[in-house]
């Protein structure tokens, strides 16, 4: 897995996530986007959650999970 940074992400605009990332699943007019960013074997998922705030990226953290993002499952 490349490891990306996070302050890179911080500032940019929508467009420009895409453009780097993919759009993967995410809605665009949405303010939380998600991206798998490796699975492994035994099911263990990181994603990096993106949150926008004026339509640039106020937030970037890595989460990893066993489950869906967003599941209650």
């Amino acid at each position: 897995m490349k490891k990306i940074d996070l302050n890179k992400l911080k500032g940019k605009t929508k467009k420009e996530i895409i453009e780097e990332m993919g759009h993967e699943f995410n809605y665009f007019p949405h303010n939380i986007w998600t991206y798998l960013i490796s699975k492994n074997w035994f099911g263990w998922k990181k994603y990096i959650i993106l949150k926008f705030k004026d339509e640039m990226v106020s937030e970037a953290v890595y989460k990893g999970s066993f489950k869906k993002i967003g599941s209650t499952e």
